[in-house]
């Protein structure tokens, strides 16, 4: 069993550089998408700050049995440029020329952004509501959860003491230490001029009473951590920034760290491809 995954894994892996090797980077050098496969209605993956489309890989692999799965990079990421004045609604502009790039027949996609790619994901559905008929936040707060004052000595730490300081924030991103650690030494590889951009945007974008005009069905889906066992989801989406989207459904996965699709690979797929159907999501995952 153990080969064969392996050997899935790698024809994946195959598929998705061909595809970059045929593709180059997208339009404008921003946003590109890096690999598509599988057929079915279309679901674009957008991952978030410091990450890489490749962490969709596991999730993406099983949507891929009954949907065509898009994997983008964010700007200043992989193989995307880097703009020199970031903004939400610029990067949201690079997600839809991939999209368009992807869906030429203008069919619309279930759109999944994790964190910070969910905010870029969030202001691409307001933006330009026909390409999404759907819209899938992975552990992504529509309003910051950091005060000014904690913001502004982030950013000066980073200043500071970039690498310190990306390895601690990073650290409480894993599911334990080791995770942590791995999601540090690859969000480190990045340029660090982009990475300061990213997380202030990460740390100060409210989106919350923007959120009111979405129109496409919301499924927000949150971690232990985001979403703790005791706490009601009016409080959560309240605290979150929730509380007015006109069609929201949360979804709580519990046994995963921030990033739910490396740890929770099968659970999220199944809630999207639910979702994706028009089924009602269960409150909280099944173990």
């Amino acid at each position: 069993m153990r080969s064969n995954r392996l050997v899935l894994l790698i024809a994946t892996l195959l598929v998705v550089v061909c595809v970059v090797a045929a593709r180059g980077l997208a339009p404008g050098g921003r946003t590109s998408a890096v690999g598509a496969f599988g057929h079915g209605p279309t679901v674009v993956l957008v991952h978030g700050l410091g990450s890489r489309a490749t962490h969709w890989l596991p999730v993406a692999r099983d949507l891929a049995r009954d949907h065509r799965v898009v994997l983008v990079d964010l700007p200043g990421h992989g193989l995307a440029g880097m703009p020199g004045a970031l903004t939400i609604a610029q990067a949201a502009e690079a997600l839809d020329r991939a999209i368009a790039a992807e869906t030429p027949d203008g069919e619309s996609v279930v759109l999944v952004g994790h964190s910070v790619g969910g905010l870029v994901a969030t202001a691409e559905a307001l933006a330009h509501p026909d390409r999404v008929s759907a819209l899938v936040l992975v552990e992504t707060a529509l309003r910051p959860q950091i005060s000014d004052a904690d913001r502004d000595a982030l950013l000066e730490s980073l200043d500071h003491d970039y690498r310190g300081t990306l390895r601690a924030n990073y650290a409480a991103f894993g599911r334990d230490s080791i995770q942590g650690e791995q999601l540090y030494q690859e969000a480190a590889q990045l340029d660090s001029t982009a990475m300061k951009q990213w997380i202030d945007l990460a740390v100060s974008t409210d989106m919350s009473t923007e959120a009111r005009a979405l129109r496409p069905r919301v499924l927000a889906v949150l971690a232990p951590h985001s979403w703790e066992e005791r706490e009601t989801w009016p409080a959560v989406a309240e605290s979150l920034g929730y509380t007015h989207v006109p069609a929201v459904t949360p979804l709580r996965i519990p046994g995963c760290g921030h990033f739910i699709m490396l740890d929770r690979p099968a659970a999220l797929a199944s809630a999207i491809r639910r979702f994706a159907r028009g089924v009602q999501a269960p409150v909280v995952a099944v173990r």
